[in-house]
This record gives structure tokens, C-alpha cells and sequence, in this order.
């Protein structure tokens, strides 16, 4: 299941006024030999520790979305 690891926010505002915004980061650790989703890192390297699975470091795959515009009520829009 894919965990949000950072929310979207707005961080502040620069001296011209604009706002600075940290953007939504999603990640998703999974076996790709087994196809299972772990709930974070730790689950992880438990299963690569585990001398009962077959599981290697090699098998762990690691998918960071981060999302730039959302959730903060960002148009998208240039400031010129």
C-alpha cells in the first residue's frame, strides 16, 4: 500500500511574496519477485533478514511519486 511519507504544505513565503510549497511524497516498497507491498523499509529488510524467505536486497523495489501542485490549492499558473 502505498505510504504518504510527506503531506503537500506550504513551507513559507519568499521575499517577493510567493509562497514556498513542499510537495506530496507517496512511496511504495514492494518485493519484485513476490509482488508484496511492505508497509515501509523496515518490513522490508526483516524479509531480506529473514534466513526463512528466499528474499534478497536485489528483490526490493522502491517507488517515490512526488506530486509538485497538489493539495495546496495551486493553480499551476506562472508568476510574471
Amino acid at each position: 500500500m502505498p505510504k504518504i511519507v510527506q503531506e503537500s504544505t506550504v513551507a513559507g513565503t519568499r521575499d517577493d511574496g510567493s509562497k514556498i510549497i513542499l510537495p506530496e511524497v507517496e512511496v511504495v516498497v514492494k518485493n519484485a519477485k513476490t509482488d508484496v507491498e511492505y508497509d515501509d523499509d523496515v518490513a522490508a529488510d526483516a524479509d531480506v533478514n529473514d534466513p526463512e524467505t528466499e528474499t534478497t536486497a536485489d528483490d526490493i523495489q522502491r517507488h517515490v511519486a512526488i506530486r509538485v501542485l497538489k493539495g495546496v490549492g495551486a493553480t499551476g499558473e506562472a508568476k510574471l
